[in-house]
């Protein structure tokens, strides 16, 4: 049985690319076309990656898992915008202070306008049909591209990377880059700090190493900075779908001046969010019942 066309999560998964860094590319394809041919131009990553996000954060935590297509295929705009508040209100119940430093991905929801909100349910259905869902839940293939990553990059126009200097490193050099990086396997608990992450590509890539020498990634403390807020953001977010583990800093900044300049305000922010959350329970007010499907 399909719904729009799109068939049930195990067909998916037999259709979808084999290549987990093909996989990724095609997904990002396809959001990145439907933006252009539906919404037309490249003025709005954060609701384009935000709801990428959001979606990809609503994935099943094992590649066995149940299908959640089926609950977001139906859906129109404005109940799909209600089911990313859910998605970010789950995130925020289990970590807000990664919740917090991902704001910038889906502050938009919190009184979106018409405008924001249009095709958005297309737009996700695109996203099932190529597999986010499976892909996400997959650590093979999710920690073998940055999906974020590549979709940020084909929204913003050449001159804009050019004026900030942007370079987006992708797998095929991330990937053996990390693994030499690692030869030495670092000590239990050590800091893996990277000062210019971008969306988290280098990290992407040393977490993988870790794993293929049979090291957890969470044993680490992980430390993701970049000047962008939308970069940050999506590190914030990266860090989960990649299994980091709870030891994460996400912080938006200039990494190269006073570390302290750095580290207290992002400390501060940090110390915010845990109180806020304890009076706060859900970010955004809702419709639709959390999915708890990562905790």
């Amino acid at each position: 049985m399909t719904l729009y066309g799109i068939p049930p999560a195990g067909f998916r998964r037999f259709m979808v690319p084999e290549d987990g860094r093909e996989h990724g590319r095609s997904i990002v394809d396809a959001a990145h076309g439907w933006w252009l041919e539906n919404r037309g131009g490249t003025g709005e990553v954060a609701i384009a990656v935000g709801t990428l996000a959001g979606l990809a954060l609503c994935s099943p935590s094992q590649a066995d898992g149940p299908d959640y297509g089926p609950l977001l295929i139906p859906l129109d705009d404005g109940e799909l915008a209600d089911a990313l508040r859910a998605s970010w209100n789950s995130l925020w119940a289990s970590d807000p202070v990664l919740a917090d430093a991902a704001g910038p991905l889906h502050a938009w929801l919190a009184d979106p306008s018409e405008t924001d909100i249009r095709g958005l349910a297309d737009y996700a259905r695109i996203l099932v049909r190529a597999g986010l869902l499976e892909y996400c839940s997959d650590l093979a293939r999710c920690e073998s591209e940055d999906l974020l990553g590549l979709l940020v990059q084909r929204m913003r126009g050449h001159g804009q990377k050019q004026a900030t200097g942007e370079f987006f490193t992708p797998s095929i050099a991330a990937d053996p880059a990390g693994e030499i990086m690692l030869t030495d396997r670092p000590a239990s608990g050590a800091v893996l700090l990277e000062p210019c992450a971008g969306t988290g590509s280098m990290v992407r890539a040393a977490a993988a190493a870790l794993r293929f020498q049979g090291l957890d990634p969470g044993r680490y403390h992980w430390w993701l900075n970049d000047l962008d807020t939308i970069n940050s953001a999506c590190c914030a977010v990266n860090s989960r779908l990649w299994r980091l583990g709870s030891n994460v800093t996400v912080s938006c900044g200039d990494a190269f001046g006073d570390p302290r300049d750095l580290e207290e305000p992002t400390y501060r922010r940090a110390e915010r969010a845990i109180a806020e959350h304890k009076h706060r329970t859900l970010l955004y007010p809702t419709r639709t019942r959390p999915p708890h499907w990562h905790l």
